[in-house]
């Protein structure tokens, strides 16, 4: 669904937007989902990646990618909640 509104938005958008908005998302409804960034060096070009993990799993990148990078270890915060 997110990635679905993404693709019809004017901007280009990145896979640290995509993650954050999925990630918020999910976790407003109480799903325990984990945003992710990882890190690389590849010919001497440093690279960052984002995505979100349910458990174990990526839910929006394939598995083989996010593999490439290395995960920070540190969970963010909860998103705050709205106020009435």
């Amino acid at each position: 669904m997110v990635r679905a509104a993404l693709r019809y938005s004017l901007v280009q958008y990145t896979c640290l937007e995509e993650s954050l908005t999925l990630w918020y998302l999910l976790r407003r409804q109480e799903i325990p989902a984990c945003l992710r960034i990882g890190v690389r060096k590849e010919k001497e070009k440093f690279e960052a990646h984002a995505w979100v993990e349910y458990g174990d799993e990526a839910l929006n990148q394939d598995e083989a990618l996010h593999r490439r990078y290395a995960a920070f270890e540190q969970d963010l915060p909860e998103p705050p909640s709205e106020q009435p």
